[in-house]
């Protein structure tokens, strides 16, 4: 082989590589996590729009149907107040709920809005409906590939959660290298950065305040969990990107018998 192919094969495999690390399925997945973010923040302006929107025909509705996904789900197939009857809304509701809704209906004191305004609201509410459902798809999508890409840290924290971490780190390798003490704080730093130049209590967790364990535990051992957590994921990350071992179920037992430790002890 001479130098030209030997440097030719070199620079193919280095541009293979260097696509792997920036193109891998961890950032792909932090793209899809931000957007999840972003259509959260959409699904609620939406939802908020339906509800003002449809107040203006029937304003008793919102405090009657407080659940979104079942307000929506009414709107888009009954959308005028006098079409709500009871046997229509047992679809969407028990039957003292669904008699109420339709008694309240014909004492309303909404306005009288033409087919066409409500036919614009319920495509309106519509767009809601599968705005929602491309959310709940996405995090599917992020449950998934993260159960693939890192299935140590999976058993531990769920898909979501993982994907968040690997978003605040940048990668997952970034988040491999990252002590258990980085983790532990991630995406608190506004309040690290507080304690730092202001002197107020040091935050004890970031975005792992969302797993279950660290939520539910009493407010003065919060801490100690989530320093827990945090050194169990450090492991796991560590595992996921440099080595090829799924041990998730082993680290998950070891993290759950050291929470009852903690939790028993006063």
């Amino acid at each position: 082989m001479n130098i030209k192919e030997l440097r030719r094969k070199a620079l193919k495999e280095t541009k293979r590589r260097v696509a792997e690390k920036k193109f891998g399925k961890d950032k792909l997945v932090i793209q899809a996590v931000e957007t999840i973010d972003e259509l959260d923040e959409i699904v609620n302006l939406m939802n908020e729009r339906v509800r003002h929107w449809y107040a203006l025909h029937y304003p008793e509705l919102e405090k009657l149907v407080k659940n979104t996904e079942t307000y929506l789900a009414i709107l888009t197939e009954l959308k005028h107040r006098k079409e709500m009857t009871r046997k229509a809304l047992e679809k969407y509701l028990r039957p003292d709920q669904a008699e109420k809704v339709e008694r309240i209906a014909k004492e309303s004191m909404g306005a009288e809005v033409s087919d066409e305004d409500l036919d614009a609201i319920a495509k309106y509410a519509t767009l809601a409906v599968h705005a929602r459902r491309e959310r709940e798809e996405l995090a599917d999508y992020v449950d998934k590939t993260i159960k693939e890409i890192a299935p140590n840290m999976y058993a531990l924290a769920g898909g979501m959660l993982v994907a968040r971490l690997m978003a605040l780190a940048g990668s997952l390798e970034r988040l491999a290298e990252f002590p258990a003490s980085t983790i532990q704080l991630l995406g608190a730093e506004k309040a690290l950065f507080a304690h730092i130049r202001k002197g107020v209590k040091p935050p004890k967790h970031g975005v792992i305040f969302q797993h279950p364990a660290v939520r539910g535990a009493p407010k003065k051992k919060r801490g100690k969990v989530a320093r827990l957590l945090a050194s169990k994921l450090s492991i796991a990350a560590k595992m996921d990107y440099f080595g090829h071992e799924d041990r998730g179920k082993e680290l998950k037992k070891e993290f759950e018998e050291k929470l009852v430790e903690i939790l028993k002890k006063k």
